[in-house]
């Protein structure tokens, strides 16, 4: 019974990530800042969550709750499919650099605030 008690804050935690990340994806100008918030937002979360749990045996060990929080939240707060057509629409209408920028920023500045946290942690 607990397998399905993980399964309903999963979803719960999901839908909640999804719905702040289409607020936030609202905050664009020159580059989707909003996008780059919401995918920085997650990799921290899940860099700040992870270095918090212990491993075992090789296997990363969080609570119900962190394991709904970096799989639900982080998962559904995160999107590359977003990123790649907020990329692709910028390509198609011929804005090569901030295609470029969109393309690159969405892979290293999540993965610099997933550092940051990690190590603040």
């Amino acid at each position: 019974m607990q397998w399905f008690l993980v399964f309903i804050l999963i979803g719960v935690a999901g839908g909640a990530g999804s719905v702040m990340r289409a607020l936030l994806t609202r905050f664009d100008g020159w580059l989707p800042y909003g996008l780059f918030l919401a995918n920085s937002l997650a990799a921290g979360l899940v860099g700040w969550l992870v270095v918090g749990s212990s491993l075992s045996a090789g296997y990363l060990t969080l609570t119900t709750a962190g394991f709904a929080a970096t799989v639900g939240f982080a998962g559904g707060l995160s999107t590359f499919s977003t990123a790649m057509k907020a990329s692709f629409d910028f390509y198609h209408r011929g804005r090569l650099v901030q295609s470029s920028i969109t393309m690159v920023g969405n892979l290293f500045i999540p993965i610099g605030a997933l550092m940051l946290a990690a190590v603040l942690r």
